[in-house]
């Protein structure tokens, strides 16, 4: 039989990844997930790889782990070179979608892996984590650190989450200067303040923010639209264009009986004051209630559990339906944090020094709303006491739209930003993207509008 007929076995498992022991993670805030720690495992999991359409122009019908990543990485390829023992290629893709893939692909979702040949009859390529066993031990090439000549364009971009600072890499790349106007006093966005240090070191973060540093970027912060300069002010000092990236910063609330309690907080100002150490409130001992099934309500979860506190999560329909990743499902309910399904809040007793409870009401599961998940439905008769010491909102976000002129923006009814098919709002010169124009999505969804806005700025002033 000839090789080409040879039918090839491939493992249905994946290579075991390497994890935090529960009995240590739950006393400090070290990295959970260690990923591979050797070169062998990750060849060993590249080795599952079916290599998806390699017979076939791949502009055609790329493979499903491209189609589906919204940066279009062709992972595809990264695993070919890897089993080729080709790292220096297998990074220049990397880096071609990522300025910073140390910290992306440990909180990336892995839309790859959710459409995996491989993940048909057996475990996904663990995609993210070869990806970040590679740009963790072999990156950055030195290619990463030249820009091409000045053309003599400058623009502004106003925040330096995960949008901003991709827009800002890939027009230095391209010669043009870049400025970042950061409100808050620190860098990074929802990077920094709202992803815990067990999810993203800061060490790590804060090395690729300086390395974005040395293409050359500049980066003011404490500077605000609302307070500090408006659009019309930055044109005024001779950029080209201005760039929206300010995310979804603005927590929404519950509107319920009892919610203005000191024990209620918003889950962003919650994950906010631990990230920057200001005003961490003492937990240990307490029963803590997060409503919500997000990310950001599992990392307020498993935060205010490493803080000694009983945590449990509220959530008002299946588990199959949470928006958190699957990893961050699996870790909470690991480090012993009960989630309970088919509930919802209905009112807050909080008094300062007696009992504390929430009072909710059943649901049931209708229609296919807008978000394709099934509409939840109250159960009018089945009431439920929960008690709590300290809750936690993370129901959702929207973006702060303080210092914008809401007659000139178009905003849609979600509080975000309207832009046409090459990112441009209602006003002349003035992108937006990530967030602000998305509502609430991943880290790799604002990279993805990033480095489309970059390209699109490039040919705008060409």
């Amino acid at each position: 039989m000839t090789e080409k007929n040879q039918k090839i076995v491939r493992s249905k498992v994946a290579i075991e990844r390497h994890y935090l022991p529960v009995e240590i993670r739950n006393k400090n805030f070290e990295e959970v997930n260690l990923g591979y720690l050797e070169l062998e495992e990750v060849i060993k999991e590249c080795e599952r790889c079916y290599q998806c359409f390699t017979e076939r122009d791949p502009e055609i019908k790329p493979p499903p782990c491209m189609k589906y990543c919204p940066t279009h990485c062709n992972s595809r390829e990264i695993i070919r070179n890897v089993l080729d023992g080709e790292i220096d290629e297998a990074l220049k893709i990397i880096y071609k979608h990522y300025p910073f893939p140390r910290s992306v692909e440990r909180v990336c979702p892995g839309y790859c892996q959710l459409h995996c040949t491989a993940g048909k009859n057996g475990d996904p390529i663990q995609i993210p984590m070869i990806k970040r066993f590679l740009v963790d031990n072999y990156g950055p090439l030195e290619d990463y650190f030249r820009c091409n000549p000045d053309i003599g364009k400058k623009i502004a971009i106003l925040g330096s989450g995960p949008l901003g600072l991709t827009v800002a890499f890939y027009l230095r790349k391209y010669g043009i200067n870049v400025t970042i106007f950061e409100k808050m006093d620190i860098i990074g966005g929802m990077l920094t303040t709202e992803i815990p240090e067990f999810r993203l070191p800061r060490s790590i973060l804060n090395t690729e923010i300086e390395n974005l540093k040395l293409c050359g970027i500049e980066i003011f912060t404490n500077k605000s639209i609302d307070k500090d300069f408006g659009i019309n002010q930055i044109f005024e000092s001779n950029y080209h264009a201005i760039v929206i990236g300010i995310g979804t910063q603005k927590a929404r609330w519950l509107k319920l009986p009892g919610e203005d309690s000191r024990i209620v907080v918003q889950a962003l100002k919650f994950l906010k004051s631990f990230n920057l150490r200001e005003n961490i409130p003492d937990l240990d001992n307490k029963k803590v209630v997060v409503i919500g099934g997000g990310s950001t309500a599992t990392d307020a979860a498993r935060v205010a559990k490493r803080l000694g506190a009983d945590v449990s999560i509220l959530y008002r329909r299946e588990k199959e339906h949470m928006p958190a990743g699957k990893a961050e499902i699996e870790d909470t309910e690991n480090e012993g944090i009960h989630i309970e399904f088919l509930i919802n809040p209905k009112e807050f007793y909080c008094l300062e020094d007696e009992s504390q409870r929430i009072v909710c009401q059943r649901t049931k599961l209708g229609d296919i709303d807008a978000s394709g998940r099934p509409t939840p439905i109250l159960i009018e008769d089945i009431e439920i006491v929960v008690e709590a010491d300290y809750i936690v909102e993370a129901i959702g976000q929207e973006t702060d739209l303080s210092g914008f002129d809401t007659n000139k923006f178009k905003i849609t009814k979600s509080n975000t930003f309207v832009i046409n098919e090459k990112f441009f709002t209602s006003v002349p010169k003035v992108l937006a993207g990530g967030d602000c124009v998305l509502g609430s999505k991943s880290v790799v969804d604002a990279v993805a509008h990033g480095k489309l806005i970059a390209d699109q700025i490039y040919e705008f002033l060409k």
